[in-house]
């Protein structure tokens, strides 16, 4: 374990991993996840130094929640935050981060090291969401899954536990013959057939929608239009909160 604040271990015999790996998938949902996948960390060693988890990381813990309204991509932020350039936070992943944070937690007190991904420098985090069997990526270039689509944002953290991974999916496409993504983009970002970071981001910077004075949301198009998993709805609201 790391040095650091000294965690009190749970009292009690130790769970074996295949309890722990059930008992964090259990918790992360309970705790405001809809998904949750596990990665062997040498699965990373395709990627950089700089975008790989730490040395001492034996499995890389995956932690997705659906944007079930767009609201929840909501960007928060301050007017010195812009003028000092610090970054705004998104509500969606503030939830993540509680989330994540809890786990760690959980997973000092059972004797394992282990702490959120940060992110830059830090994980290819739709990438990570593929190597911990989450979803493929999709045309929009987003990290698509069979139960939510591409309506999530993810967050990872890193232990030295070693919980069994779970197995990439392969020979899947869900896009197929489907374009909507490719005609829907304001800002063409996926004619070419490769996403162009550059065009996106810049018509994204450009074309806010201002909510407050504090808030603002980014551009969403190709999400809001892919047609897989957009017919879900959360079993949770009740018959009478549901919109008509």
């Amino acid at each position: 374990m790391k040095e650091g604040v000294r965690v009190s271990q749970r009292r009690g015999p130790p769970r074996n991993l295949r309890q722990l790996r059930r008992l964090i998938r259990e918790k992360a949902i309970k705790w405001g996840a809809d998904l949750v996948g596990f990665a062997d960390a040498k699965r990373f060693n395709r990627y950089g130094e700089g975008n790989r988890p730490p040395s001492e990381t034996k499995t890389v813990i995956v932690l997705g929640i659906w944007m079930e309204d767009q609201i929840l991509d909501l960007w928060l932020h301050t007017p010195s935050w812009k003028s000092e350039n610090k970054p705004s936070r998104a509500f969606e992943d503030e939830i993540l981060r509680g989330t994540s944070l809890r786990i760690s937690l959980m997973l000092e007190q059972e004797g394992f090291w282990a702490e959120p991904a940060p992110y830059e420098p830090g994980l290819y985090l739709k990438e990570a969401g593929v190597l911990a069997g989450l979803g493929v990526i999709g045309k929009n270039n987003l990290l698509i899954t069979e139960e939510y689509g591409p309506r999530i944002r993810l967050r990872a953290l890193n232990t030295n536990a070693s919980l069994k991974a779970d197995q990439i999916i392969e020979g899947v496409d869900y896009c197929r013959e489907c374009n909507m993504c490719v005609k829907a983009c304001p800002a063409n970002a996926l004619s070419s057939g490769k996403y162009n970071k550059k065009d996106c981001l810049s018509y994204c910077e450009n074309n806010l929608t201002e909510i407050s004075r504090y808030s603002v949301l980014w551009c969403m198009e190709c999400s809001s239009v892919c047609p897989v998993g957009k017919s879900r709805e959360r079993k949770s609201i009740p018959p009478n909160m549901k919109p008509q």
